[in-house]
């Protein structure tokens, strides 16, 4: 059982549920979408009867906005009503505002209860509830945001063991706040990175100094199934063991270093590669660092040539837009392959653009194509 609301202390039972509430709670910084559950535990652990209701809040009051991230006892339909009707405009709000975030709001220390049952909050939404009293938490401010943990209820229940145990918790909920903050801003950054990486002309891969691959973009799957680089057991190595051990070389040196190869695909084609030795990025963890990239290699290029040379192949040989590109890249030394991955065609449609590329141009080979280009007069 738990302990008796008007008691002064907490028991040994309380604080079990509390450390269970703990956990829960850096649970929902890793997967925000248990705060729900997370609400409904802590009203089941702590509050007094009918006090069951619980949310977090995001609150504006330029424009008055509302946005619940998360919820417990609301019937459908009432996070709506409050952010169309009452959002921002109403007393407990107004108060609340202002104040630091980290402390344990009683909006009794706030508002007289007969002055709030007079405003149109309570009089024509909270009366048929009768609500007329809230513990809340801010929690953090963004610009004209802030965020609250707010739990309303019937103001004549013993909320004593409640606002004991919100004041084990806030702490917690800040701190779960505050990291999933940071892991949401970690995914964006990480996702506009890789997007970015896809788009590059060359294959991009980020390795720590073991040559264990931390990201690998579009392009470097072309280049493992051509038979440049093997990427096996989470390790990228160059099939040329000469190249091999340059980059091994590279890895274990000391940055800033650098390092060009001229490598061979299975067939005897060369590609072009570079790689840089930089300062290893390490995260702090529990118990250490985990040690992360210290290894850029590029693979490849020429997929995506300058307008200029486009236009200009374009105008002297009579080539559509799409077949202009494709003799640019080509005879500035990229593969077939790797420009029809880098702009999202097919092979085959590649190699019909070629055909048209051939014919145009009269020669027979890549070869000739850059034999050609290079003797284009620049104009």
């Amino acid at each position: 059982m738990v302990a008796a609301h008007g008691s002064d202390s907490l028991d040994s039972a309380d604080w079990a549920r509390l450390d269970a509430l703990i956990g829960d709670i850096y649970e929902c910084a890793l997967d925000p979408a248990l705060w729900n559950d997370t609400l409904a535990r802590m009203t089941a652990a702590l509050s007094p009867l009918e006090w069951d209701v619980a949310f977090l809040i995001w609150e504006s009051s330029q424009p008055p906005t509302a946005r619940f991230l998360g919820a417990t006892g609301l019937a459908a339909g009432i996070p709506e009503i409050y952010a169309a009707v009452y959002a921002a405009e109403n007393p407990w709000s107004r108060r609340i505002a202002p104040l630091r975030p980290g402390g344990l709001i009683d909006t009794d220390e706030l508002i007289d209860r007969a002055d709030l049952r007079a405003s149109p909050l309570y009089r024509d939404f909270l009366v048929r509830w009768g609500l007329d009293r809230a513990l809340a938490i801010l929690l953090d401010r963004r610009g004209r945001e802030r965020l609250a943990l707010v739990m309303p209820g019937p103001g004549d229940r013993d909320i004593g063991l409640l606002k004991r145990g919100l004041r084990v918790l806030a702490p917690h909920i800040q701190r779960a706040v505050r990291i999933s903050h940071r892991i949401a801003e970690a995914e964006l950054r990480a996702g506009a990175a890789g997007a970015a990486s896809d788009r590059a002309g060359s294959a991009v891969l980020c390795l720590r100094p073991d040559l264990s691959i931390v990201t690998a973009n579009r392009l470097a799957e072309a280049y493992a199934a051509s038979g440049v680089i093997l990427m096996t057991g989470g390790r990228v190595a160059f099939r040329d063991a000469a190249s091999q051990r340059k980059l091994a070389s590279l890895a274990a040196s000391a940055p800033p270093a650098g390092a060009a190869f001229t490598v061979q695909d299975r067939d005897g084609a060369a590609v072009a590669a570079v790689a840089a030795r930089v300062p290893t990025q390490t995260a702090r963890v529990l118990g250490g660092e985990v040690e992360g990239v210290g290894v850029i290699l590029a693979i490849g290029g020429g997929a995506e040539p300058r307008g200029l040379e486009i236009d200009r192949v374009a105008a002297w040989f009579g080539l559509t837009p799409a077949e202009a590109r494709l003799a640019t890249a080509l005879g500035g030394g990229a593969r077939l392959a790797d420009y029809c991955a880098a702009r999202s065609v097919s092979i085959n449609a590649g190699r019909y653009l070629l055909k048209g590329v051939f014919r145009k141009t009269e020669v027979t080979s890549q070869a000739q194509l850059a034999a050609l280009l290079a003797r284009l007069p620049a104009v």
